[in-house]
């Protein structure tokens, strides 16, 4: 009956354990944002610059666009490998608009 009982809860926690289709990638993403700020949008960018338009904080179905900014800023630096003024010059021109 114990063992049952355990190996329900451990069936129910890997059932319920939720698992991203794919990893974004943040320094892509700083990658093509960079080329973005710099006037390029080459196709191959497309998936990374959604990756950073898809970060969208709400509240009562209102965007918030302080929030949904902060938000896709920690996305930027969690590239450890990327300039922090250059994450900041990304977000400060498309952290707050529409993708």
């Amino acid at each position: 009956m114990k063992h049952n009982l355990i190996s329900a809860v451990l069936i129910g926690c890997v059932l319920t354990a939720s698992v991203p289709a794919y990893a974004k990638d943040p320094c892509e993403t700083v990658l093509c944002m960079w080329g973005k700020l710099q006037g390029e949008n080459p196709s191959e960018c497309s998936s990374a610059v959604g990756d950073y338009f898809d970060i969208i904080k709400k509240k009562h179905g209102d965007i918030r666009w302080s929030s949904t900014a902060n938000a896709r800023q920690q996305f930027l630096d969690s590239c450890s490998q990327a300039d922090p003024d250059k994450t900041k010059m990304i977000n400060d021109k498309f952290g707050r608009m529409r993708g």
